[in-house]
């Protein structure tokens, strides 16, 4: 495929999955890109529905009005007259190319156009400071593997590493990437022998100042892992993810309001929670910034699901009322999220969590199992199923696997959330002094959630601790002064609620 292509006001880059109008980066949806590809690599002929479906959901089994819906988002960006419906054949692109000047401007990104779209990534090859061709294969493929998990974090963009990996060997600064690739974030590595083990270091640079955000070290034994690449680059994710969704946040909180665009509020949802804890003023919040996310952009699937995740949870923990109008507005955004993108494992891992969180825990477990069949490293996803699988009576399976979500994702934002859960159905499997350490554990990780503290004080009062479950439920409703028994008897089951009732008065 050819590497660019232009027509009316637009360019589309294959290779950096980038739609630019007027030479700015505009917002399209990664089936609805995907599409666009297709007919625009077919487009001297009708390409029939089958066809389409074969090859921008490949492996996949979806229905029509999929499809339908991603056309309908593409004519929303390229105007009406762009895909032609052929009745009873399929679609054609209907606008002419023209030819793709070549000026230096061209051969990189407009960097005004990364900061008018969502925020983009380049990851740069490592140094390898050793003699070793082998050193030298697994540094590229650690790159590759680093660039293929940092596209999967939501709202970032990355651009592609036969663009990155064009400075090897190029004595550049880091703002001179910036220009020529117009990105806001670098993260750039070395890969050295240390013994018989490889270290790896790597950093976060802001583009533009060459201000480092944040820096780590991973030393790995190369008889340790099956996959060693795999294994360096899921550390340096697990490290470096959360640094990213911080330094954009800090980024719009610069930014004035009235430039917020949709990824700005989603990334806005995700602060509220990763700044305040799962409170009920920040879950509030982030539903809040969630629906102008979805106003602004109706196609935004991310945002319908994430959306439909937090009203399922703000309701099972007593911080929405169980209202059938609200259940039925959040079962519709789930349902709405995967219908605009249903190949995405984030979109499928949230909607299939809220739809259990809703009730529907067939169809929920359906949707999460193939949010792992895209992505298997998808810890919200394997974090709900185990929820899932201890509601549906699978109390073991379904502790480890929640067990296995959050150790694959160690600096997770929600692992105070997720500990308390799995502390929750340890208490509930009566192994009282592991469900005590997750208490404890999410209390640390979110000092400003009143739930742990709960628990802690259903665990103690079960050890015969009185004192210290006081103690503890006292601090919860200090931290919650809407908390209740009602709610307690919500989140943590009857028994403890009337348990902890006669602690009510004297816990003041």
């Amino acid at each position: 495929m050819q590497d660019r292509f232009q027509f009316d006001r637009f360019e589309v880059r294959p290779t950096e999955r980038l739609l630019l109008l007027d030479g700015q980066a505009a917002e399209v949806g990664a089936r609805a890109f995907d599409l666009l590809l297709c007919l625009l690599k077919h487009r001297d002929r009708v390409v029939s529905k089958g066809e389409i479906l074969d090859l921008v959901w490949p492996g996949l089994v979806v229905e029509e009005n999929n499809l339908s819906v991603q056309v309908s988002a593409l004519r929303k960006v390229l105007g009406s007259q762009a895909i032609a419906t052929i009745p009873g054949r399929g679609y054609r692109f209907a606008l002419d190319l023209v030819p793709c000047a070549g000026s230096p401007q061209q051969d990189g990104l407009d960097p005004h156009a990364a900061n008018a779209a969502r925020p983009t990534i380049a990851v740069l090859p490592f140094s390898v400071l050793s003699d070793s061709p082998q050193v030298t294969f697994l540094a590229d493929g650690l790159v590759e593997d680093v660039i293929a998990l940092l596209a999967r974090v939501p709202g970032f963009m990355l651009i592609s590493r036969a663009s990155s990996f064009a400075f090897r060997g190029h004595e550049v600064t880091v703002p001179e990437v910036a220009r020529q690739l117009g990105v806001r974030f670098v993260v750039e590595g070395s890969v050295r022998l240390v013994g018989d083990a490889l270290r790896v270091s790597t950093q976060l640079i802001e583009a533009a100042t060459g201000l480092v955000l944040w820096s780590g070290r991973f030393d790995r034994c190369r008889d340790e892992a099956v996959d060693l690449q795999e294994d360096i680059a899921r550390g340096v994710m697990s490290e470096l993810e959360p640094e990213l969704t911080r330094a954009e946040i800090a980024h719009i909180r610069r930014q004035r309001p009235e430039n917020q665009d949709a990824w700005a509020h989603y990334h806005q949802a995700v602060g509220s929670l990763a700044l305040q804890g799962w409170s009920r003023d920040a879950m509030a919040e982030a539903r809040l910034h969630l629906q102008t996310s979805v106003a602004l952009d109706p196609a935004f699937g991310l945002g319908h699901a994430h959306y439909a995740l937090l009203t399922g949870l703000s309701m099972n923990i007593g911080a929405l009322p169980n209202d059938p109008d609200l259940v039925q507005e959040a079962l519709g955004a789930a349902r709405q999220a995967m219908a605009l993108d249903d190949g995405s494992s984030e979109v499928l891992g949230y909607a299939g969590c809220a739809l259990c969180d809703l009730g529907h825990h067939e169809q929920g477990l359906d949707v999460l199992h193939r949010a792992l069949g895209i992505d298997p490293s998808n810890a919200q996803a394997h974090v709900a199923l185990g929820a899932s699988w201890v509601l549906s009576g699978q109390l073991d399976a379904g502790i480890e696997k929640l067990r296995y979500g959050m150790k694959i994702s160690p600096r997770d934002r929600r692992l105070g959330f997720w500990g308390w859960a799995l502390g929750t159905f340890l208490l509930r499997a009566d192994r009282l002094d592991e469900a005590l350490l997750e208490a404890s554990a999410s209390s640390r990780r979110d000092p400003q959630f009143p739930l742990p503290r709960v628990l802690e004080a259903a665990i103690l009062d079960r050890q015969g601790q009185p004192g210290a479950a006081r103690a503890a439920l006292a601090r919860a409703r200090q931290m919650s002064l809407t908390l209740s028994l009602d709610t307690i008897a919500l989140t943590h089951g009857r028994h403890v609620g009337k348990r902890l009732a006669l602690l009510w008065n004297r816990a003041d």
